[in-house]
């Protein structure tokens, strides 16, 4: 058999040396993992030599598939790695019951999700279903982001908190994002059924107090609050900046008070076109949801346009209606909106 191979043995070392050393060249100048940089270099290297280097045909394809034998070795233990059951520190993450860690492959990296498979109804009985996900990364590294920002800067006020979070969170609510437009194509919802939609998801998820300060025992607290807690031991959340949970926050661990829902409903209604705004009352220390949509009920006017008020912390309040222990509309202000 006559070859032109010079250096025998050692040729596939080479290429997958060349291939690693250049996948990160190549990263730099395509929008892809290095991962898949690495395997695309592979496969083209080890064609490109087996076709010009080796005189016989029949070993023309050896580099190649030693090369696939190598993504096959590779991809079994990714498989089995992404299927040993690992499981997230309650303490550390403060997360929520429901939410669940799953491994799953994103442009060609294994990267970890926290998940919540959701079920729910809105205000008029019609049935939503869906897969909810955010990156553990995320999640980590926004809530440190968020707390080293607030340990250097000060807000001036609720809007600006508000607009910070909205606007710092969003790009990694993708996932979120992507799965309430599918069920909004799916279901073929139009404009308010779509944003009922949207906030019964958000009315459906169990209230939880987000505290500046690390969380005490029920008996440390008012009556009202005391109540919840002995009910719902794992309904508190401690040590967040201003008592608000950042809207990745919040997601990856289900455990979200009045104005940490209203963020995150507001951050999607943004994203989606929607004129939203945010109320706080001091008198009544709530925050609620206001929309600027074809409507009947409570309204609050800014600029004349009527933003009707919308509850998100229990369920079956629908657009326009409060409850009536806190329903004196003299008593919200507007503090944010995105027009």
């Amino acid at each position: 058999m006559e070859t032109k191979n010079k250096l025998g043995c050692f040729t596939f070392p080479a290429i997958l040396l060349i291939a690693l050393i250049g996948s990160g060249l190549l990263q730099s100048m395509l929008p892809l993992s290095l991962f898949i940089c690495f395997v695309l270099l592979l496969f083209s290297i080890s064609w490109v030599l087996g076709k010009y280097q080796t005189t016989n045909k029949r070993f023309r394809w050896r580099y190649v598939g030693y090369s696939t034998l190598l993504m096959i070795v590779i991809f079994g233990i990714r498989y089995l790695f992404s299927t040993i059951p690992t499981h997230i520190n309650n303490q550390q993450y403060d997360v929520s019951e429901n939410i669940h860690r799953k491994k799953v492959f994103e442009k060609g990296d294994s990267i970890v999700m926290l998940q919540q498979t959701r079920k729910w109804k809105d205000n008029y009985g019609n049935s939503f279903t869906g897969n909810f996900s955010v990156r553990e990364q995320d999640y980590i590294s926004s809530k440190k982001q968020y707390a080293n920002y607030t340990q250097k800067n000060k807000f001036s006020s609720w809007g600006k908190l508000y607009q910070y979070l909205a606007t710092t969170d969003t790009p990694k609510l993708d996932l979120i994002i992507k799965e309430l437009a599918v069920i909004k194509s799916e279901k073929k919802l139009n404009q308010f059924e779509f944003a009922e939609m949207v906030v019964t998801f958000i009315q459906d998820i169990r209230y939880s107090f987000v505290f500046e300060a690390a969380c005490a025992s029920p008996e440390q607290y008012e009556a009202s609050i005391r109540q919840v807690l002995e009910e719902c031991n794992e309904c508190c959340i401690g040590d967040i900046p201003y008592g608000i949970q950042n809207p990745i926050g919040f997601m990856g661990n289900l455990k979200g008070d009045c104005d940490t829902r209203t963020v995150i409903i507001y951050a999607i209604l943004s994203h989606f076109g929607y004129e939203v705004a945010i109320l706080n009352s001091d008198y009544y220390r709530h925050s609620i949801l206001g929309l600027h949509i074809p409507a009947k009920g409570l309204y609050k006017t800014l600029n004349g346009k009527r933003y009707y008020v919308w509850e998100t912390t229990n369920k079956h309040f629908t657009l326009g209606v409060l409850p009536n222990n806190f329903d004196n509309i003299k008593h919200w202000n507007i503090v944010l909106t995105n027009t």
